[in-house]
């Protein structure tokens, strides 16, 4: 017995003092090797389908003592023409009361219960805890049902309305906001057109109630309930306070593609008093959540400029001190949507970092990333997903994502294993085919005295046009 012992001690030393030695070996100057991307263990919300339209998702979470939901109507590009500005009020004005309770005491309502109420064109949000949330969601409805629609609102809007216009005339961020996407798409887009004080100006009360009319309806809406609730009762307060509820017939609107330009160009805006110039290097892209292309194209932009360690940021930032960041952004849609590399930066330096920015763009496009950036990049875009698993409002929205996106039932499942499957090959391939190079639209706004003698030595075509996008002549040189 004894000698049997002292063998199994012997054993068990004998694999101790190995796995000593086998540590000994290990290169800690090298990052170990990632395994493999785990299949997400995600829980699927409950899934209710009213008979006038609704979808109801209900995430059961009793970690909180707290309910939360969000109507989402999902009305996809509205084109407002005219009315620019419509729907925007609309919404406020959903804010603004019902028809049998004043603002005043419909706020009161919310305050004393804790809770947090909004509502919007596209929309709304209930908030507070379970024992007062049957309330909050009830006002919430009635929000949406019965807005009350004042003359005397809508005036105070309006005139709020126009009074943050005017006060936004002479700001160069603001005014970049609005061309960017009006340069990109077209005025006449429902992505390029905006509000102005002359639209807001026509704009009536009735006005306000037909687009009501048309979009505040449970047709295509998707609402999502989340918290210390079980989904019968959800349901069944839902089916209380929206049950009855009827509307018109949603459909999408057909919106043609627009076109980038023949060839990549400078549109710049001047704003005299400007002390920075706001660039973005655009181009539209047709990019679907459901393309096998979505993935790699995640990993392709975090790279270029996802966050502080991407190459935009350390190039325009770090290596040249021309602004405070530098990022980009390639966005999925239904319909055409945007890549968008963007700075502010000193008004000394906004043709060098034009030069940069295009620099960087043309690198992505002609030279592999190192399979040390493609680790890193996703390492950090697979962290940051983890860490919003942690809402349990997410997995509602994923699922509303995949019926209204019409993707896999396993999508969310095996995000990070398609993550984790983007090559080298991968990001240079999407780098070709959505960073157009040759057909980009660098739209400056800034002050043009002083950054156009610079931007004139790049070779690139300059356009000009004025704080409202439409063209305006070229200044006449010595003036």
């Amino acid at each position: 017995m004894k000698n049997t012992m002292k063998k199994l001690i012997m054993i068990a030393a004998g694999a101790v003092l190995m796995q000593y030695a086998q540590a000994q070996t290990i290169d800690r100057s090298k990052q170990p090797a990632p395994g493999p991307a785990p299949v997400l263990s995600i829980k699927d919300p409950v899934i209710y389908k009213l008979p006038n339209g609704i979808t109801l998702l209900v995430v059961e979470d009793h970690r909180l003592p707290k309910v939360t939901a969000t109507y989402n109507i999902d009305a996809g590009p509205v084109t407002e023409g005219e009315k620019a500005g419509v729907l925007s009020l609309m919404g406020d004005m959903l804010n603004e009361g019902t028809k049998t309770m004043p603002k005043a005491d419909f706020d009161e309502a919310v305050d004393k219960i804790g809770a947090n109420v909004n509502l919007s064109w596209s929309g709304g949000y209930a908030s507070a805890l379970t024992r007062y949330f049957s309330s909050a969601f009830k006002l919430m409805g009635q929000a949406l049902r019965e807005p009350a629609f004042t003359q005397e609102s809508f005036d105070k809007l309006k005139s709020q309305d126009i009074t943050g216009l005017k006060s936004q005339a002479k700001n160069a961020k603001a005014i970049s906001g609005r061309v960017t996407n009006a340069l990109a798409y077209g005025k006449t887009h429902p992505d390029g057109e905006f509000e102005t004080e002359e639209s807001i100006q026509k704009l009536t009360l009735q006005d306000v109630k037909d687009f009501y009319a048309k979009y505040i309806t449970p047709s295509r809406g998707y609402l999502t309930i989340t918290g210390d609730i079980k989904p019968a009762d959800a349901k069944a307060l839902v089916t209380e306070v929206l049950g009855t509820w009827t509307g018109p017939k949603l459909s999408l609107e057909n919106i043609p593609d627009a076109p980038n330009p023949g060839k990549t160009e400078i549109d710049l805006v001047d704003v005299p008093n400007a002390v920075q110039s706001e660039i973005h290097v655009v181009n539209l892209v047709n990019l679907r959540m459901s393309d096998p292309d979505y993935f790699p194209a995640l990993i392709a932009n975090y790279i270029l400029g996802g966050g502080a360690q991407a190459r935009l940021f350390m190039n325009l930032r770090e290596k040249h001190g021309f602004t405070y960041g530098a990022y980009s952004s390639l966005s999925a849609a239904r319909i055409q949507s945007l890549f968008d590399a963007s700075a502010s930066v000193r008004n000394a330096k906004t043709d060098s970092a034009v030069t940069q920015f295009l620099a960087e763009v043309n690198r992505m496009r002609t030279e592999k990333v190192t399979d040390e950036e493609l680790a890193n990049a996703k390492a950090l875009y697979a962290g940051s997903f983890a860490r919003g698993l942690e809402d349990p409002a997410r997995t509602a929205t994923f699922a509303s994502n995949i019926l209204i996106n019409k993707l896999p039932a396993d999508f969310y499942r095996t995000y990070l294993q398609k993550v984790n499957a983007v090559t080298v090959d991968d990001v240079m391939r999407i780098a070709r085919k959505y960073m157009d190079y040759d057909h980009m639209r660098i739209i400056i706004v800034g002050s043009q005295a002083q950054i156009l003698p610079g931007l004139q030595t790049t070779g690139l075509p300059i356009n000009f046009f004025d704080k409202y996008a439409s063209p305006v002549t070229a200044p006449v040189a010595g003036k």
